[in-house]
């Protein structure tokens, strides 16, 4: 089963490391190790492990480059005392949070508490086996990737009530009613604009909608669902202009306001992890994903791991953008964010997809080019 993916890459470690230790062991030990089912088992497991690695250590590195990032925005240096250039203050962060011990109110729902944080945190970390990097990345496409991806993202209103609720705290209750209706709201907008996507690239596979920007990026001719996608998720992700459930903390703290320790640092990460989710789509959708440009010289675009490379490149300037926002807009009210989101997004919305059909009929452009087939 040998095959250029990641998934496939694993599937060979698996299984040349259980057939060398098979070769040594005496009947019937062997024929167990070298058991089919018992291969793909530990393959899946080992290809869990490295989406599990790359997603973590992208999302620490991320943490950095926003805190050096807003720094630079705010004339000071940022993180620097940590290793190198502050490299690992992460780290140290991180290290504090898991020697913290976690308090649950005496009269908060256990499940519901534990399990809310877990699963908001597990659901943003699936998302990274949803979503391709690179053509070698994933073992095929998923015909419905993008649908997939946008349900299992869509899971975190009910997290965050969950979490609330089971806190047993009217204030939190508050904060995460709060948040879900903010969810809720930029949702609807949201799809409208992949709706748009999928128009032009007559696709929900991922893979397809890349394939599909071999002439031009769609970031030119969708630059209105583009505008709409961007405000869309910087909601959803609560950052700044948008980060209402974070101003509760003027407060009291929100929907969290009863968590601490490593259930604390689980909220916060998944939101650093959807944070890298959404620039992953935001690449995906709009920037072409892993190819680049046909003027760039092949020796830029044909070394190994180029695509991956170029991918990350962009999700970074993508995620640049996310703080450049955040250092330069105010926070708004949460009546100015129900407004925009029902009375502004989705005619801006609306009007992206029926230009998305318009482009449709059209198939060319006199500056982007033509559209390819769809499909093809």
């Amino acid at each position: 089963m040998s095959s250029l993916s990641l998934y496939g890459v694993s599937f060979d470690l698996v299984h040349l490391l259980l057939t060398s230790i098979g070769s040594v062991l005496p009947y019937p030990l062997d024929a167990w190790i070298t058991n089919g089912t018992l291969v793909l088992v530990l393959s899946v497991l080992v290809f869990a492990a490295i989406l599990l690695a790359a997603s973590m250590i992208n999302t620490i590195v991320l943490i950095w480059w926003e805190r050096k990032l807003l720094g630079r925005f705010m004339d000071r240096r940022g993180a620097m005392h940590v290793g190198y250039a502050g490299l690992l203050q992460n780290f140290a962060d991180g290290l504090k949070l898991f020697r913290k011990h976690t308090f649950k109110p005496a009269e908060a729902d256990t499940l519901g508490f534990f399990s809310g944080p877990t699963a908001y945190m597990v659901t943003s970390m699936i998302l990274f086996g949803v979503l391709p990097i690179s053509t070698g990345w994933n073992s095929g496409s998923l015909p419905l990737s993008l649908l997939l991806a946008l349900a299992i993202f869509s899971f975190a209103p009910l997290f965050i009530f969950v979490s609330a609720w089971s806190s047993n705290n009217k204030y939190s209750l508050m904060g995460g009613m709060r948040s879900a209706a903010q969810m809720i709201a930029y949702e609807v907008p949201l799809l409208l604009a992949v709706v748009a996507v999928v128009i032009v690239s007559g696709s929900f596979d991922l893979t397809t909608i890349v394939t599909e920007q071999q002439n031009y990026w769609f970031w030119g001719p969708l630059f209105l669902a583009l505008v709409v996608f961007v405000a869309g998720m910087l909601a959803e992700m609560e950052r700044i202009p948008f980060d209402l459930p974070e101003a509760e903390a003027e407060l009291v703290e929100g929907w969290n306001t009863e968590y601490g320790g490593m259930l604390f640092a689980f909220f916060m990460l998944a939101d650093y992890l959807r944070g890298l989710v959404g620039s992953f789509l935001v690449v995906l959708l709009f920037l072409g994903g892993w190819t680049m440009p046909s003027w760039v010289p092949g020796a830029l675009t044909n070394f190994p791991l180029a695509g991956i490379f170029w991918f990350l490149v962009k999700t970074y300037l993508v995620f640049g953008l996310f703080v450049w926002i955040r250092a330069s807009l105010p926070r708004v009210r949460t009546d100015q964010l129900l407004r925009v989101g029902w009375n502004r997004m989705i005619p801006l919305s609306l009007a992206a997809v029926f230009l998305a059909a318009a482009l449709v009929t059209v198939k060319c452009l006199p500056v982007f080019g033509c559209l390819p087939s769809p499909g093809v």
